[in-house]
């Protein structure tokens, strides 16, 4: 008797529906969490701090840009010569990339140092050539590279938007210093807004905004007022939209203040 015949005859199992398939979630690669990498920053601060030559060149520097005298500024550009503003304008466009980084602080410096015009050229001239490579940069790596550099839910939210608006909303997150520019440069090329109207909309919300920002880091008073009318501006609009939402949710057909049935009560 041949071997195969004394072994059992093997059915192969029927296909599993898709549908009944158990879902399987991916994990994604990992990534360091946000948190830590703000932790890790203000420990290297922290212990920067600690010594006693850094503490000493930061107080001369305070000295220098905040002090009453401009004649040290005045000092401080001539020995940095064209290396100055082309310095700030890299900042600038490394800020462009990473969006992670502060970008008021080459605003501030500018301003301090060269005064208003010569600021005010200096940061829109940056301005112009980041959002240019923003673009550039997202139309060439995608959403996920956008979403690495800007967070997942500012990415989301101005993707959105974009789809929504288009070139309106450029425009319109241009016009409002607050809000993250240089996210919307990287969702602007990866969600295909053609790259000349980009450009024209980053150019008249910028002139505008870039003007003010600059006119208040110029002056050490201007700019601390400038910050707390600002965080109190940004402070009442979140608590009026929160006011908002909140009458918008009462008034709904759905909403009851009476408290939900228990598990055991009958559906009614």
């Amino acid at each position: 008797m041949p071997v195969e015949a004394m072994l059992p005859e093997i059915q192969s199992p029927a296909p599993i529906p898709a549908s009944a398939a158990p879902a399987v979630r991916l994990k994604r690669p990992g990534r360091v969490p946000k948190r830590w990498v703000v932790l890790a920053a203000a420990l290297l601060i922290a212990g920067l701090l600690l010594i006693p030559e850094v503490r000493g060149w930061l107080w001369m520097v305070g000295g220098v840009l905040f002090g009453p005298d401009p004649a040290p500024r005045h000092a401080l550009v001539g020995r940095l010569g064209a290396w100055g503003p082309l310095a700030l304008i890299a900042g600038m466009l490394v800020q462009a990339v990473f969006p992670i980084l502060p970008a008021a602080a080459d605003v501030v410096l500018a301003a301090l140092l060269y005064g208003f015009w010569g600021g005010f050229a200096i940061v829109y001239t940056g301005t112009l050539l980041g959002a240019a490579l923003g673009y550039r940069v997202g139309q060439r790596f995608g959403g996920w590279a956008v979403r690495r550099l800007a967070g997942e839910s500012m990415t989301r939210r101005l993707e959105t938007f974009a789809g929504q608006r288009g070139v309106q909303a450029v425009l319109l997150v241009r016009l409002m210093p607050a809000l993250k520019a240089e996210v919307m440069n990287l969702v602007a090329g990866a969600v295909g807004i053609a790259f000349w109207p980009f450009m024209a909309a980053s150019a008249a919300g910028a002139l505008p905004a870039t003007a003010l920002v600059v006119w208040l880091s110029a002056s050490p008073a201007r700019l601390l007022w400038g910050v707390l009318s600002l965080s109190l501006a940004v402070g009442v609009l979140a608590l009026g939209r929160w006011w908002w939402r909140r009458r918008r949710q009462q008034s709904s057909p759905g909403f009851s203040s009476l408290p939900s049935s228990s598990p055991g009560d009958p559906p009614v």
